[in-house]
């Protein structure tokens, strides 16, 4: 319905049939009414009250032309609009198509449709008993047309996936605390597609944002909440991730900033006490192997750099004394480099900080090994019995193949490090290089030790902090040049029964017979101090248990109080040495 009105805009310029006719807006009750309808030759803009009600998403749109609008996304040639983005109107005297485009920079998502009407299981508010509105075609026309998309508070219900294509798009909210509490919040409906996807994979996406919103996705039984694919500076915060199946998968780019996000419940991970057969993530940092350019042989960079944490919380929808959770807080794997980060918590999950290898390529994977491109050994065995590397002159690189070969994960740091109760270790380091840990609060585990570090792992601290209750070691180091500084390690296993059947089986720090210079200093080891507060019978073997084949051991400075059979069991000889340690009573006092 049109609803007169004679606003006079004489400052705009009108086309040519129209030069004598003074400029006017129009006014509909929603934009549905306003298209293909006929308006005065002279109208300069179109109000409407809403969308498809009047007070749902109201709008203003101005003259463009006699032609549909075009626009240039990344700055591509000029395609046309999608219809949601103008008005399609008529001259009432010529019958001449007139277009008005809406003339917000920052649009709301009110305006191309969306209605906040969802429950927490996706049934309308409006309409008793069936389906929610499904929003995946408004907000994705909404993201198509600007570079801020606001989302009014409310509850939205997402069947699809949403795309973020264009550079310097942002999705934001009106806070995190969901509609319960005046927020924004997005169900997404069931299926195994990620719920937000931020670039295509063909093209980087910059400056990409999405915050101050809840993200529910607790029907998916497949895909990540976000998965960002090739991004530049990608900015991700005030969050809160609800249910995911995984959280967010950072793939392929560089600069990413994630801040102020809680994660609960994520409910991917199987397997038994001893693997895993599917690992869940709240945040997944990996690259993909280098390929090479199926035309011309030029090897392709394809890895991921430089991701930047603060204030993030991870939690499992398993508990931490089940076997079968293979939830991570943060994953990082072959192919990834820089992670750096402050104030990271986990709880219930089975490894907080988890560095592995990357997967096997499969040749189907379409991530890994797109189109053009085939496997080929890392090196290849001459029939002289020598091995030659790939590329080399010898082995040449052949365009569209791709080498199995993966560079190890390297450098990380964290500032406070914490949490409590989980299933394995706090940081599992299977292969990585440069970590460092400053302040680390470790509470409790259930399944594993404090701190791993595998036999390929190189150049890992940890400095200060607190690791209490470990289910195995506190510390089981087996890589090459580590440090532990400043660390209390005291009272494994705070479970009375776990506490009883531990006892003389694990130490604090364990030594494994591959570790190559490794130095543990000023730290507290075994049991509060005689006379503080909490004291509790030891349950360690050893403080220090130093395995026969390890070389370059240094223990100086360190205080021992309470373990079982002995403070430091140095099984490897003069390989390894201890000096200027306090050592208090042994036997488990």
């Amino acid at each position: 319905m049109r609803i007169p009105s004679l606003f006079i805009l004489a400052a705009l310029v009108l086309p040519a049939y129209a030069a004598s006719q003074p400029a006017i807006e129009v006014t509909f009750e929603t934009k549905t009414a306003a298209d293909n309808t006929a308006v005065p030759a002279s109208t300069r803009a179109i109000r409407t009250l809403g969308f498809r009600e009047m007070g749902i998403g109201p709008a203003l749109y101005i003259y463009s032309g006699t032609a549909a609008p075009a626009y240039s996304p990344r700055g591509e040639a000029n395609v046309s609009r999608p219809a949601s983005h103008y008005i399609a109107a008529k001259a009432e005297d010529t019958g001449a198509a007139l277009y008005y485009v809406l003339s917000e920079e920052t649009p709301n998502v009110l305006q191309f449709g969306a209605l906040a009407d969802s429950t927490a299981d996706g049934k309308s508010t409006r309409t008793p008993n069936t389906p929610a509105h499904d929003n995946t075609t408004a907000f994705n026309d909404a993201l198509d047309f600007g570079k801020g998309v606001f989302v009014p508070a409310g509850r939205y219900w997402i069947a699809g996936t949403l795309r973020i294509l264009v550079d310097g798009t942002s999705l934001y909210g009106q806070g995190p605390g969901g509609a319960d509490q005046g927020g924004t919040e997005l169900i997404f409906g069931p299926g195994t597609s990620d719920c937000i996807q931020l670039g295509d994979g063909e093209s980087q996406l910059r400056w990409g944002k999405i915050t101050r919103m809840a993200l529910s996705p607790r029907l998916r039984t497949g895909g990540n909440a976000i998965f960002a694919h090739f991004n530049y500076q990608l900015v991700l915060a005030e969050l809160r991730i609800n249910s995911p199946y995984n959280g967010i998968r950072l793939f392929r780019g560089i600069g990413f900033m994630l801040k102020d996000i809680v994660m609960s419940g994520i409910r991917a991970g199987d397997g038994t006490a001893d693997g895993p057969r599917e690992i869940g993530y709240g945040i997944k940092f990996a690259g993909a192997p280098e390929l090479y350019d199926k035309n011309t042989g030029k090897k392709v960079k394809r890895d991921t750099h430089v991701l930047y944490l603060e204030n993030i919380s991870f939690g499992s929808a398993k508990v931490e004394t089940d076997p079968t959770n293979w939830t991570v807080g943060l994953w990082c794997a072959e192919n990834a480099a820089s992670v750096n980060g402050a104030t990271i918590k986990n709880q219930n999950v089975r490894h907080g900080v988890y560095i592995t290898r990357a997967p096997d390529v499969d040749p189907a994977d379409r991530l890994l090994v797109p189109d053009g491109y085939r496997l080929v050994p890392a090196a290849l065995t001459a029939s002289n019995g020598k091995t030659y590397r790939y590329g080399s002159s010898s082995y040449p690189a052949e365009p569209g193949t791709i080498p199995i070969d993966n560079g190890h994960f390297q450098d990380l740091t964290l500032f406070y490090l914490g949490g409590d109760f989980l299933g394995g270790e706090y940081i599992y380091n299977d292969c990585g290089s440069g970590i460092a840990i400053y302040n680390p609060h470790f509470m409790r585990t259930y399944q594993g030790n404090a701190v791993y570090m595998g036999a390929d792992a190189k150049d890992m601290s940890v400095y200060g902090g607190q690791v209490i209750g470990a289910y195995k070691h506190g510390f089981d180091m087996n890589g090459e040049r580590w440090h532990i500084s400043g660390v209390q390690i005291y009272r494994h296993s705070l479970d009375a029964a776990n506490r009883r059947a531990h006892a003389g089986k694990y130490s604090a720090i364990h030594v494994g017979s591959a570790s190559i210079g490794g130095d543990i200093v000023n730290c507290k080891i075994g049991n509060e101090p005689p006379g503080t507060t909490n004291r509790a019978g030891n349950t360690v073997r050893f403080g220090v248990d130093i395995e026969k084949g390890a070389r370059s051991t240094w223990v100086q400075g360190n205080r021992f109080d309470g373990c079982i059979d002995a403070n430091v069991n140095n099984q490897a000889g003069e390989e390894s040495k201890a000096g200027g340690n306090l050592m208090g009573p042994t036997g488990g006092k």
